[in-house]
């Protein structure tokens, strides 16, 4: 079974936060979301940084 993971470092954010072990693109996507709205304050996340962890995350 093929796991995502994604880390804010990987986008230049000085954040220690990854995602891990997520089943699915969209499922690391989320969660990536979830924290920025969280964690950076982030209202909605804008196109670019959405473009940008979507091309960040890895399997």
């Amino acid at each position: 079974m093929t796991t995502y993971a994604f880390k804010c470092k990987d986008i230049g954010m000085q954040c220690g936060f990854e995602v891990k072990g997520a089943s699915s693109r969209d499922e690391a996507m989320q969660l990536a979301v979830v924290h920025a709205k969280t964690a950076h304050n982030m209202q909605t996340v804008p196109q670019e940084v959405a473009n940008k962890v979507s091309s960040a995350i890895r399997s």
